[in-house]
């Protein structure tokens, strides 16, 4: 056994730093123009969708949310999207600049913003054919009349007339915008959206002045520039947001984005932010799996041909990264969304050195993305305060407790956290030898290494706060009554669930922990019975054992021994035949909507077989008592038995609450609360949230 306390942390698997980096931030805290708009450093927020209105209208809270990022350090706050007209709103959630009523609530974010010496701008978004009639009420509009595959809703082409009244609205709303005290205006012309749409020949058809060449898809946006420039001041900054490569079948190559970026910027345009794809694209954009960095080739290539600034964006989590592209010249700004939700004091923890105290994002997307997408507001996997900056207050106690929190999983971790942050006397205990709980399993898989920033963060918090940890000890009754605690806070996890199998109890039979932390051997042919998120990440981690790497990939395809093709087989997949057996209709029912499909396509491309609506019936470990000529797996489908070979059977079918410590101690203890799975399976958004929650009231 062990314990790590706030002097030992040697125990801990993240070794613990304090290393100040000012000296090496040459450029990032560099101060830029964008036009005439001064920045006081080259790190700019990306605008996103926050979930926090209903109504188009500025509230506490999205003024509650942005006042914090702006206090974090940030050069520039993009706000948006702003949608410009009514039937360019995409989501029931984004900003309204299509009315003046409006403004005096901008001009309240605004002013909250500007106290801490930080630009902001409107990004000025309109769907177009991506827009709703379930949201705006109205036929969606559009180039040509090309339904878009997820809104399914056949769009209005503009007619000229019409573009000249689109136009013209989204010059009312920088006008507005400008008002509202904005300093400058992003116009989104990426991700497959209106002005996008124009541009890219996947969409435009026409065959008038505004299609067909090249300088004429870039027409209606050319005019709009002109507009908002003759209109607003031509000295009133607009950045474009631009994709440098569409990725989709007939949409824009880096090289004719290029060619519209020149006329652009001849147009007046002030500074280009880059960004890969459309939300259509087959091609990831903003998932855990992307390598960081992987995109920042399409801002390279704009910096080389333009004069203006050029800003890198998407998978820039790491601002010593962002430094790397500055100082190898490939942009001149960066931009960071989701890092800047997780930690809104991203920038000064970097340029005061505080490397250990921020929180790097996982770009899971589960409290991001996917909660936009179940119509939920945006909040973050390990930041609770996301969405509640004005709610929830750390606040130190007037009274101490002794505190023991028994379980070392994320919930357990984060409500030891905040209370020590509070001024408690903690003390953790984990059964095992590594803190982490079933999360340490999860970052092993390829693609979500992330994962274990977590647990990074966690760990060096606790030891900066002097929790005392104590590792592999199973607390019991004996143990918390010797302690004598005020409070007790439970976080024991799950276990995983035996299913009443004949032959479950065989050699070759396994659970996926012991396969993903390298306990137990596999063989060749291999059942993971169970398709949801834990048997999916299994089975992309036993997929990939002899797969080729990609240093080797890379030197083989660069010598001509193999070509793409090849490349992309010999690393997708190993050596093993591995089948997936799941009861339900599909498999990854665990994954969020934004991941589920990209982690799919990964199975499907590492071989893997699934094989669903089955019912499993026996494991055959001993193939001559059982007449089989191998062992393997009994399942039954449709009305009728199935036999698979296997030599290693992993289990896969989830958890259940660990609830036997429950038993021993409820009701002996005046103070105890019980968090995470130990209650009930949940995800570790959930059970991080809750232990933040718990520690306040304690």
């Amino acid at each position: 056994m062990s314990s790590v306390t706030g002097t030992d942390k040697q125990s801990l698997s993240v070794p613990v730093t304090d290393a100040r980096i000012d000296k090496f931030m040459n450029k990032l805290f560099d101060t830029i123009n964008i036009g005439r708009m001064t920045l006081k450093n080259r790190i700019a927020m990306s605008a996103m969708d926050l979930g926090f209105t209903s109504d188009g209208t500025i509230n506490d809270q999205i003024i509650d949310f942005y006042r914090e990022r702006a206090k974090g350090g940030v050069g520039l706050i993009v706000v948006g999207g702003c949608y410009p007209e009514m039937n360019g709103k995409v989501w029931k959630s984004i900003i309204g600049l299509d009315r003046d009523e409006f403004i005096s609530g901008l001009k309240r974010l605004t002013d909250a913003i500007h106290l801490y010496d930080v630009r902001v701008a409107a990004q000025l978004l309109h769907g177009g054919r991506s827009a709703s009639s379930f949201f705006t009420k109205m036929q969606p509009v559009a180039p040509t009349k090309l339904t878009h595959r997820s809104i399914k809703q056949e769009p209005h082409a503009l007619t000229v007339p019409e573009i000249k009244t689109v136009i013209n609205n989204y010059v009312s709303a920088t006008m507005r915008a400008k008002e509202a005290g904005f300093d400058a205006v992003e116009l989104h012309g990426g991700m497959g959206y209106l002005i996008n749409q124009f541009l890219s020949e996947a969409t435009n058809k026409r065959d008038d002045a505004y299609g067909g060449s090249l300088e004429n898809r870039a027409r209606f946006a050319k005019e709009m520039i002109l507009a908002i420039k003759e209109t607003v001041g031509k000295d009133y900054p607009i950045i474009f947001r631009m994709s440098g490569d569409d990725f989709v079948e007939g949409g824009l190559r880096i090289q004719e984005s290029l060619e519209i970026a020149k006329i652009l910027e001849y147009a007046g345009v002030d500074a280009f932010n880059v960004s890969p794809g459309w939300h259509e694209s087959k091609i990831p954009i903003m998932l855990m799996a992307i390598p960081r960095m992987a995109y920042v080739f399409l801002s390279e290539k704009f910096k080389s041909q333009v004069k203006i600034p050029v800003i890198a964006s998407v998978r820039i989590n790491d601002l010593k990264l962002a430094e790397e592209i500055l100082e190898n010249e490939q942009a001149d700004m960066v931009s960071v969304g989701r890092p800047l939700i997780v930690d809104p004091e991203l920038p000064n923890k970097y340029k005061s050195g505080h490397l250990d105290d921020i929180r790097t994002c996982i770009a899971c997307n589960q409290g991001c993305f996917d909660s936009l997408l179940n119509f939920k507001p945006v909040s973050c996997t390990y930041n609770a305060m996301v969405g509640h900056e004005n709610e929830f207050k750390i606040i130190m106690t007037n009274s101490p407790k002794k505190v023991v929190v028994v379980g070392g999983g994320p919930g357990g971790m984060e409500a030891a956290r905040i209370l020590a942050l509070r001024g408690h006397r903690v003390t953790l205990y984990e059964r095992n030898r590594h803190l982490g709980g079933q999360l340490r399993y999860a970052f092993i898989p390829p693609g979500r290494e992330e994962i274990q920033n977590i647990i990074t963060y966690l760990e060096r918090q606790m030891v900066k706060l002097k929790v005392d940890i104590k590792t592999e000890i199973e607390a019991d009754l004996q143990t918390l009554q010797e302690e004598q605690p005020d409070a007790i806070v439970v976080a024991t996890g799950g276990n995983p669930i035996i299913p009443n199998l004949p032959g479950i109890q065989a050699k070759n039979v396994c659970f996926a922990s012991d396969v993903l932390d390298g306990s137990i051997s596999v063989g060749r042919d291999i059942i993971i019975i169970g398709g949801g998120t834990v048997g999916c990440e299994v089975a992309l981690h036993v997929a990939k054992k002899g797969a080729m790497r990609p240093d080797v990939a890379c030197f083989l395809l660069k010598h001509k021994v193999l070509n793409a093709n090849d490349v992309i087989e010999y690393t997708a997949k190993g050596n093993r035949n591995i089948t997936i057996l799941e009861m339900k209709r599909k498999i990854g029912g665990g994954f969020g909507i934004s991941t589920r499909w990209i982690i799919l396509n990964e199975i499907k491309d590492a071989g893997v077989r699934e094989i669903t609506e089955v019912k499993v019936k026996e494991i055959i470990s001993n193939p001559r008592k059982n007449g089989h000529e191998n062992t393997g797996v009994v399942y039954e489908k449709d009305g009728e038995d199935h036999f698979i070979k296997a030599d290693t059977v992993i289990i896969a079918v989830g958890y259940s609450p660990n609830n036997e410590f429950r038993k021993q101690i409820e009701d002996k203890f005046p103070e105890t609360y019980f968090i995470g799975d130990c209650v009930k399976v949940r995800t570790a958004l959930e059970a991080i949230h809750e232990g933040f929650e718990v520690a306040l009231k304690i």
